[in-house]
């Protein structure tokens, strides 16, 4: 069984993902979580508490992931950007439809700047590291950065498509390869 602020991040996760941030209180968390509300009280301060720490746990599933895929030597440029990417996609769709991805993005913007702020900044940097000094890529007019944040942002847009995630995968896939080829060097 797992720990009780586990348990309550865990029941969380539902709850937003079903009634959003605003919906969701203090007493359907405690339900969820097959706690007393007092009882929820005693490991966080409120809801805003509770979200914010559900966040930093995504964040640091997702970064780890994404850095998992970046140190993936043994697979191509395009596995370890698609890795990267897809560690962000599957926390992003992880049994949500779009409307409730985009609530609940929109939401974690509103209550956890500062968090939402840190973890692309991270994401992208990632992203720029798999990139930078690859063998192969002409990143002289395109900075690794650069590419990184529009490879973030495009992902942004596909997580927002309507669409099972096995759809959205396929669309972040056509995405990478047609990144790669446009920076592919020409061969002479």
């Amino acid at each position: 069984m797992s720990d009780p602020r586990s348990r309550i991040l865990d029941a969380a996760a539902a709850v937003f993902g079903r009634y959003g941030y605003r919906r969701s209180t203090m007493d359907l968390l405690a339900k969820a979580a097959g706690m007393s509300r007092p009882a929820v009280y005693q490991y966080f301060a409120g809801k805003e508490a509770v979200f914010h720490a559900l966040g930093e746990r995504l964040v640091g599933e997702v970064i780890a992931a994404a850095e998992r895929a970046r140190d993936a030597r043994d697979l191509s440029l395009a596995e370890r950007l698609y890795g990267v990417l897809t560690a962000k996609l599957d926390a992003v769709t992880g049994g949500f439809g779009p409307e409730a991805r985009a609530e609940i993005l929109g939401e974690a913007v509103e209550v956890t700047p500062a968090l939402v702020v840190s973890f692309k900044e991270r994401h992208t940097a990632i992203l720029a590291e798999v990139l930078d000094g690859e063998p192969g890529l002409d990143l002289a007019a395109f900075p690794a950065r650069n590419v990184a944040i529009l490879l973030s942002g495009a992902l942004t847009g596909i997580a927002q498509e309507a669409g099972e995630p096995g759809e959205l995968r396929a669309l972040l896939r056509e995405h990478v390869d047609l990144i790669i080829r446009g920076l592919a060097r020409p061969t002479t």
